[in-house]
């Protein structure tokens, strides 16, 4: 496929399915859990978002965002948006805006390829302590059959406590 053809078929919405870190190894760790969800967008214009959080997320103890920025979960949640490119089987997020402040202003490359209804992106080796993982995500496209909800249908499942 083109370029333009690769770039159009990413668009849309994308569910996450399973994110894996690959250890240089052999070994598999999941670093947001086996159950992480998340959400993938690419459009037309030329514009990605992704933000996938983990699913042992500590609820805080109080609604109110002063005790909840003192437990913040840093590592049970990721998100970061901008603009994209496709060449060829890679494809290069640009970032702007990041939840990880080291990567503001960076190109995020990932190996691409869509199968069907998935797409499944693979990380070159990550900087994580000494190690060198590869991370590896399957996505499902929305809207392609009912995807099984993961979590529960209030305001817990994003770490706050269900209004009454």
């Amino acid at each position: 496929m083109t370029d333009e053809a690769n770039r159009h078929a990413l668009c849309g919405s994308w569910a996450l399915v399973s994110f894996e870190l690959r250890m240089p190894n052999g070994d598999l760790v999941y670093p947001y859990g086996r159950e992480a969800t998340g959400y993938l967008f690419y459009n037309e214009q030329g514009f990605m978002s992704a933000a996938f959080m983990g699913s042992e997320r500590v609820a805080p103890q109080s609604a109110d965002l002063a005790d909840t920025a003192k437990n913040v979960n840093y590592d049970q949640f990721n998100a970061y948006c901008g603009r994209f490119d496709v060449h060829g089987d890679r494809i290069v997020h640009h970032v702007e805006v990041a939840s990880l402040p080291q990567w503001c202003g960076l190109d995020q490359e990932r190996i691409f390829k869509i199968d069907g209804d998935r797409l499944i992106l693979e990380t070159p080796p990550l900087a994580i302590n000494a190690q060198a993982p590869t991370g590896y995500l399957v996505w499902e496209r929305v809207g392609s059959r009912a995807l099984p909800r993961r979590w529960p249908s209030s305001t817990a499942a994003c770490g706050f406590p269900a209004r009454a």
